[in-house]
């Protein structure tokens, strides 16, 4: 058991401190060399993935030699059109709430606006998202540290340990980030609403795994999530031009949480009550 653990603290090490590290070489790109938009995101997804996949392929081998093989290996070129899947279902999700939104007249759709005037600029933000943050946390988290799991636990305890070790390496980036002067002490604070974020969102993501058998349908999930998130969510908060405009009608702000609530929750649910019905997972 304690190499199984050692496996699973080298799977959340990585993913942390190369997410870390990554911070830390964009904030230098910036002091420095004046790199800032787009050009700082290059360089920190980047970093993020040579860190983070090579290291992570290394402990898949170790994982291996303890194991016969895998049920499913992570990276199966096989199930690689599952990203469309996950992609898909993200953005249908968020789609529908803010159409749902309209209809219980808590929000006004105001403004569709042309894709072709944004086309540039979510093409080079859906690749710098997919090598920074869907890729490598994908194949650490939903891959190998999932993966891990398996050996020793169900599906469903998999499932939600994971959840709990996202949790850990969200706090462990805020932390190193704190301990150097990155950030401030209050900022662990501030980041308890996003710490219950981003549980949910870890075990959409195993779910959606679980249910299609391919990491690729997390990897695609988490993209589509991000890309909806900064182009059509909260486009403001990330300084996007915005796919489409709306205005609260209630509170402000509640737009843009019920539908980060129903992408998140609404995925947990019908994958739920799916894999129920299939009673796929043990």
């Amino acid at each position: 058991m304690k190499r199984w653990g050692l496996l699973l603290f080298g799977g959340w090490a990585t993913v942390t401190f190369g997410l870390f590290l990554a911070t830390v070489a964009g904030r230098l790109a910036e002091t420095y060399l004046s790199v800032v938009g787009d050009g700082r995101q290059a360089i920190q997804a980047i970093v993020m993935s040579v860190i983070v996949i090579p290291i992570i392929m290394y402990l898949y081998k170790k994982l291996y030699q303890r194991v016969d093989k895998l049920e499913k290996p992570a990276l199966s070129l096989a199930g690689v059109l599952h990203i469309l899947t996950g992609f898909i279902f993200a953005v249908v999700l968020a789609i529908v709430g803010l159409l749902t939104m309209n209809g219980f007249d808590w929000i006004v759709l105001e403004q569709w606006h042309s894709p072709s005037t944004r086309l540039s600029a979510l093409l080079i933000n859906m690749v710098i998202a997919f090598v920074y943050e869907a890729l490598p946390e994908e194949i650490a988290m939903r891959g190998f540290v999932y993966d891990t799991l398996r050996h020793k636990l169900s599906v469903w305890q998999s499932v939600l340990v994971q959840g709990f070790i996202f949790l850990a390496f969200s706090a462990g980036v805020t932390l190193l980030q704190v301990m150097v002067g990155m950030a401030s002490p209050e900022s662990i604070v501030a980041l308890i609403p996003a710490l219950i974020l981003h549980f949910f969102f870890a075990i959409a993501l195993a779910l959606m795994r679980v249910w299609t058998g391919s990491l690729w349908a997390s990897i695609g999930f988490h993209l589509g999530y991000l890309m909806m998130a900064r182009f059509l969510i909260m486009p403001d908060e990330y300084g996007a031009p915005p796919i489409m405009t709306f205005q609260d009608k209630i509170i402000d702000g509640v737009g843009a949480i019920y539908s980060i609530m129903i992408v998140i929750l609404g995925t947990i649910i019908f994958l739920l009550i799916w894999l129920g019905i299939n009673r796929k997972g043990t």
